[in-house]
């Protein structure tokens, strides 16, 4: 199939794409994986606070958050070995990550835990990326991402819904923390199984664009300049403000006046709307021009934080809240296009790895000073410092990627001439 775009840049082929083989076993890899990291993600802290051990969970949470920040190494093989090898690996060293998590009393193995989870985690993320950049065209590609999105939350909602659950329900003690934590390792490495096919690819050359000798990191990016500047910038910005949110959506709800029982309830009608989002994102992104698309979710994402920010009462907050979970994901799902049509395809691993590195240093720093905003500014100004750095994403990721477009363009019309002459 043959995909034409009006003026603007949108699909207009109505038609729906051909199925992408291997499109079900992601979807499979990824609840799969998602349900393994929530179920664990859940008790892990529960069961180093039963043992006093809160400092080692930290040291565990922190090495992963460093590890993290070396996606743009994973990346690096991921373009020269392809998504799957790194599939492999990464579901492995997450699974043992995670089984080590029953060690609660060890500072030492919380950190390897932290630290060989981190790189597990991080190793997944980018192969997923990579993999429907290489398997599928621009037309299939938001139906996966969305898919993967659906199976992402719905991972999620299974993980958090029954981890306690399960806990009490194997054993009083340390037995069903402990079963719980290794049942998540088994989750996480049964995802071997549902490793989909992938396309033969060539790996980069010199230039990043053609066969041969692989560059140096360095070449890469002075290459790209311009994309690596922005992805890091842009990273950084996002990261930032999603930390100085995220972690403390339970505390602003109920400073707006959400009964602490209701609490809970907010947070799952809210991933509620992320799964219905997620549902409809792949044929809605299909006819529209991601670019769009990102302005218009990341935008009202700005306006629903603010009112967040300035709720008059404890249900205009969560009604709010919930609606910021389904103009996020469809941000989450447009920057993902965005990027797969703006990354060179022989080095997507090492800009997205570029991208999650980033993100995780503008979290970890947002993270080290939500708390000190928090408490020195309180909550209805840091999250209208949020809002504003929000605002800002939305307008700055649709500059960038349109000037990435112009910039392509240009290149791609100014080497016939360069031949010629």
């Amino acid at each position: 199939m043959t995909d034409t775009t009006n003026a603007a840049g949108n699909p207009t082929d109505t038609a729906p794409p051909a199925r992408v083989p291997g499109a079900r076993r992601v979807a499979a890899f990824t609840f799969l994986f998602f349900a393994g990291m929530w179920l664990s993600k859940t008790i892990h802290p529960l069961y180093f606070e039963r043992h006093d051990h809160l400092v080692a969970f930290g040291l565990s949470y922190t090495a992963m958050a460093i590890a993290g920040t070396m996606s743009v190494f994973v990346g690096r093989l991921a373009d020269r070995w392809g998504p799957r090898p790194i599939m492999a690996a990464g579901s492995l060293l997450y699974a043992v990550g995670m089984a080590l998590r029953v060690v609660h009393d060890s500072p030492a193995v919380a950190v390897i835990s932290g630290l060989v989870g981190g790189m597990g985690a991080s190793s997944v993320f980018i192969a997923l990326r990579t993999w429907t950049l290489y398997n599928a065209n621009e037309s299939q590609r938001p139906a996966i991402i969305s898919r993967r999105e659906f199976m992402n939350q719905a991972g999620m909602a299974l993980g958090t819904g029954s981890a306690g659950a399960l806990a009490a329900l194997i054993g009083a003690g340390d037995s069903g923390y402990v079963t719980v934590l290794l049942l998540a390792a088994v989750f996480v490495l049964a995802t071997i199984a549902f490793i989909p096919p992938s396309k033969p690819r060539v790996p980069a050359g010199a230039d990043g664009d053609s066969p041969g000798k692989q560059a140096r990191l360095r070449d890469v990016f002075t290459r790209h300049r311009g994309i690596s500047l922005g992805v890091v910038g842009l990273g950084l910005l996002m990261g930032f403000y999603v930390s100085l949110l995220s972690p403390y959506l339970p505390l602003l709800l109920a400073d707006r006046g959400v009964p602490l029982a209701w609490v809970g309830v907010v947070l799952a009608i809210a991933s509620v709307a992320r799964l219905s989002a997620a549902a409809v994102a792949g044929r809605f992104l299909r006819q529209r021009s991601p670019l769009t698309v990102f302005l218009i979710a990341e935008g009202c994402c700005a306006a629903t934080t603010l009112v967040l920010a300035v709720a008059a009462g404890p249900w205009i907050a969560a009604v709010a809240l919930a609606l910021r979970g389904a103009f996020l994901l469809g941000a989450t799902v447009s920057q993902e296009l965005l990027q797969l049509n703006a990354f060179p395809s022989a080095l997507a691993g090492v800009f997205f790895g570029l991208v999650q590195s980033a993100f995780l240093a503008g979290d970890s720093l947002g993270g080290a000073l939500g708390g000190w905003f928090y408490h020195q500014l309180g909550s209805s100004t840091t999250v209208l410092i949020a809002t504003t750095l929000t605002a800002a994403n939305a307008v700055l990721v649709p500059l960038f990627y349109a000037y990435l477009r112009r910039s392509q363009s240009a290149d791609t019309q100014a080497e016939p001439a360069h031949a010629v002459s």
